[in-house]
C-alpha cells in the first residue's frame, strides 16, 4: 500500500506523568468517545467506546429492547479502553430511548441510544405535494400518525383568488380524504391541507395540493433535455409546463445542506443552506442544484423522489466546471413527492482523480481518504472575530495523493462538537460541489483583470479558487474516517507542537535579542536547553530577510504558544463555555475563556493572531518560518508529501 507522509501541527499540551502522593486523591479516568447516538428502526448493533484507566461496570436501564451483545444480564464488567457492543431489536412502534451507565469508583458517565420507530411519533404526510388533473375527482393522501382521528383537527388554506374548490375534507384510518371540483380556468390553483393535534397545535404537518388548469399539457424532460436548453453559459426563464423528475440527495438536518453566501462585506445569507436541495437522476449520472425562494417553500425530505413543474423557474449554466442551477423555485412548483431511503440513491464510489463535471450535484462516496491536518475542529477559526466566514474547506486527501476539500458550514452540527477531527482513513460521502470560498484563496489573474476594469474585489466578488471539485456531507456519519491515527495509510515525519500556558516548562528558544521570539513573563521557570532532545521530531528556524533579499539564519528553536484556535467545543452562541477542554485556548495566565488579544506587559512574545505565528514587535513580511526534517528512508514510491 502506498504510504503518504506529511508534516502535521500537533496542537496539544505536554502530559506529565506523576503518581499520587500522601494527602492527594488519585484521579479517576473514565469517559466515553460519544455520549449519545441515534439508530434506525431495524434491528442491529452499536459499539460505544469506553475510555478508562482501570476496571469499570456498565449497567443497562430497564428497557427490554436493548441488551449487551452475547452477554446475559443487565450489568457487566470491563477494564481499560474498550468498545462495548450493544444489540437492539426492531422497533415497530414509535421512537424510544434507552441508556447505559458506566461507573468506575465515584465517577459515572451515561450513554443514551435513541431508536427511530416505524410509526412516527409526530404527524407526517407520506407525500408533501399532490398534483391532480383539471377534472373533478375524489382524492386520498396517506397520513402517518400514532394519534386517533378524534385527536386531530384538519384545516384548508387556499392560495390566490381561487377558493372553495376542495370540499368534504375528512380523516379516516391512515388517510386524509377530500374532493376537488373541476377547474375550467387555464391557470393552475394551489391549496394546503394541514393536520394538527388538538391539544398541541405545534404537532402538525401539511401537504400541498396543485390542480392543473383546463387544457394544460405537461411535458416530461430528462436531465439531458433540460441541460440542452442551455448549451453555453447563461440563464433562461422557463415559460412552459415542463416537468423534471429526480431524487433529493441532501438535506439540512445537521446544518450543512448547502453553501451559504456573503451578500455584502458584512452580511451573510445563512438561509441558503435550508433553501438548497440537490436533485439527481435515477442513475446519479446527472444532477443540478435547486434553490427555493423561501425556507418554507422547501418541503422536501432527503431521498424523496419528486417531480417539478419548471414553469416560472430560472435555469442557469456556469462553466469551468460546467454546472446547472435552478432558482426562483416555489412550493407550488413541486407537483409530487414520494418518500425514499438511502437505497434510493445508486452507489457511486470514486477516487478524487476520477471526478468529472458530470458528478457535480450528485451523491458520491470518495474512497481511501484522510484529513492531513487532524487536530482541532472542522471549522478551526475564531468565529467571534470572523463573522464574514460562513464555511470552512477542510483539506481531504486520498491514498493516491490527490486533494479536495470537505465543505463544512459554520451552522453544521459537527463543526465544533467537542469530538475533534477523525485521525484515520476511510470514506467520505456527500454531494460533489464547486464552491469558490472567497475567504480563503482568490484567482489572482481574475482579480487583476477585474481591478483593471475598475471592479473592487472582496468577499462577494466570487473569484475564490480552492479547486474544481469539493464534497459536501450532510451528516457527521458520512465522514466515515477511522478514529485512530494507526488505522490510516500515512506515516509521520515531523510534529510542530503548541503548548498550553499551564505547561511548567514551555519549550522555546530565543532566536535573537531583538524580540523576534521571546517569553514575555520573566516569572516563568527557566527554559531548559532541549535542542538536542531526540524526542522532538523537528525544529523551526527563523529566517530574517533583508531589504536587499539577503537573509540571516537564526538559531534552531522549539516553540511555545499561549493560545490556539483548535478548541473542540462546546462553542455556544460564539462563547467558549468550557475553555479547559481546549488545547491552550486561554490567556497567558490561564484564566480567560476567550481568545484575548495579546495582553502581556511585554510586546515581544510570540503570539497567535488569526491563523499566523507572529511577533507583536519587529515582525514583517520579510520574516518567515521554515521547517526542516530528515528525508532518510523516503523514496519516490512512498513520498507523496
Amino acid at each position: 500500500m502506498k504510504r503518504i507522509f506529511y508534516i502535521i501541527p500537533l496542537l496539544c499540551a505536554a502530559i506529565l506523568a506523576c503518581t499520587p502522593e500522601e494527602g492527594y486523591t488519585d484521579i479517576i479516568e473514565l469517559g466515553l468517545r460519544e455520549t449519545d447516538a441515534a439508530v434506525g428502526c431495524a434491528s442491529g448493533e452499536y459499539g460505544i467506546e469506553i475510555l478508562s484507566d482501570g476496571s469499570f461496570s456498565a449497567t443497562l436501564d430497564d428497557s427490554s429492547w436493548l441488551n449487551f451483545k452475547d452477554k446475559p444480564g443487565r450489568t457487566i464488567s470491563g477494564s481499560g479502553d474498550m468498545v462495548l457492543t450493544l444489540a437492539y431489536d426492531v422497533n415497530r412502534g414509535i421512537e424510544r430511548i434507552s441508556s447505559v451507565k458506566v461507573s468506575r469508583g465515584s465517577k459515572t458517565v451515561t450513554f443514551t441510544l435513541t431508536q427511530k420507530g416505524i410509526v412516527p411519533s409526530d404527524i407526517r404526510f407520506a407525500s408533501h405535494s399532490m398534483n391532480v388533473g383539471s377534472g373533478a375527482e375524489t382524492c386520498n393522501a396517506r397520513l402517518l400518525s400514532v394519534y386517533k382521528d378524534s385527536e386531530l383537527s384538519l384545516k384548508l388554506n387556499f392560495e390566490g383568488e381561487a377558493t372553495g374548490w376542495i370540499t368534504d375534507l375528512y380523516k379516516e384510518n391512515n388517510f386524509v380524504g377530500f374532493r376537488v371540483m373541476e377547474n375550467s380556468s387555464p391557470q393552475a390553483r394551489v391549496a394546503w391541507i394541514e393536520v394538527s393535534r388538538k391539544t398541541d397545535p405545534s404537532v402538525s404537518d401539511r401537504m400541498q395540493v396543485i390542480q392543473n388548469g383546463s387544457g394544460v399539457t405537461l411535458k416530461s424532460l430528462s436531465f439531458a433535455d433540460l441541460k440542452a436548453l442551455l448549451p453555453s453559459a447563461g440563464s433562461i426563464e422557463i415559460d412552459s409546463d415542463l416537468t423534471l423528475c429526480g431524487w433529493n440527495a441532501g438535506d439540512d438536518s445537521e446544518g450543512n445542506g448547502g453553501e451559504n453566501r456573503n451578500v455584502s462585506a458584512s452580511i451573510q445569507d445563512l438561509s441558503l443552506t435550508r433553501r438548497t436541495v440537490y436533485m439527481q437522476d435515477a442513475e446519479a449520472a446527472s444532477g443540478l442544484r435547486i434553490i427555493f425562494e423561501n425556507e418554507e417553500d422547501n418541503l422536501l425530505s432527503r431521498f424523496d423522489k419528486f417531480t417539478l413543474n419548471l414553469r416560472g423557474t430560472v435555469l442557469t449554466r456556469e462553466d469551468e466546471p460546467v454546472r446547472y442551477e435552478l432558482t426562483a423555485v416555489r412550493a407550488s412548483n413541486v407537483l409530487s413527492t414520494f418518500e425514499g431511503s438511502i437505497s434510493s440513491l445508486p452507489s457511486k464510489r470514486k477516487y478524487i482523480s476520477e471526478l468529472t463535471d458530470e458528478d457535480l450535484y450528485t451523491f458520491v462516496t470518495l474512497r481511501d481518504c484522510e484529513i492531513p491536518i487532524r487536530k482541532g475542529p472542522f471549522v478551526p477559526i475564531d468565529l467571534r472575530h470572523s463573522s464574514i466566514i460562513h464555511s470552512y474547506p477542510m483539506v481531504l486527501r486520498d491514498i493516491h495523493g490527490d486533494n479536495t476539500h470537505i465543505m463544512t458550514n459554520t451552522t453544521a452540527a459537527w463543526q465544533r462538537d467537542g469530538k475533534g477531527l477523525p485521525q484515520g482513513s476511510g470514506e467520505v460521502s456527500g454531494v460533489i460541489v464547486h464552491e469558490t470560498c472567497d475567504n480563503f484563496e482568490w484567482d489572482g489573474q481574475l482579480e487583476m483583470q477585474l481591478r483593471s476594469e475598475g471592479i473592487v474585489t472582496d468577499y462577494i466578488t466570487g473569484i475564490g479558487n480552492i479547486g474544481r471539485y469539493q464534497i459536501r456531507p450532510f451528516t457527521r456519519a458520512e465522514i466515515a474516517l477511522g478514529d485512530r491515527f494507526e488505522d490510516g495509510f500515512s506515516g509521520l515525519i515531523m510534529e510542530i507542537r503548541y503548548f498550553s500556558s499551564s505547561t511548567a516548562n514551555p519549550i522555546v528558544r530565543n532566536a535573537s535579542s531583538n524580540g523576534s521570539v521571546a517569553i514575555a513573563y520573566s516569572t516563568w521557570p527557566s527554559v531548559p536547553d532541549l535542542l538536542n532532545d531526540a524526542s522532538v521530531k523537528g525544529r523551526l528556524r527563523l529566517i530574517a530577510y533583508g531589504e536587499d533579499d539577503s537573509f540571516s539564519t537564526g538559531e534552531l528553536q522549539n516553540m511555545a504558544v499561549y493560545r490556539d484556535w483548535t478548541l473542540l467545543g462546546p462553542l455556544e452562541n460564539g462563547v467558549i463555555t468550557r475553555p479547559e477542554l481546549g488545547n491552550g485556548v486561554t490567556d497567558c495566565y490561564g484564566v480567560q475563556s476567550e481568545w484575548e488579544p495579546y495582553s502581556g506587559a511585554s510586546t515581544t512574545a510570540l503570539t497567535m493572531k488569526s491563523s499566523a505565528w507572529y511577533s507583536a514587535r519587529n515582525w514583517s513580511q520579510s520574516k518567515a518560518w521554515t521547517a526542516s526534517f530528515s528525508t532518510e528512508g523516503l523514496t519516490e514510491a512512498n513520498l507523496p508529501l
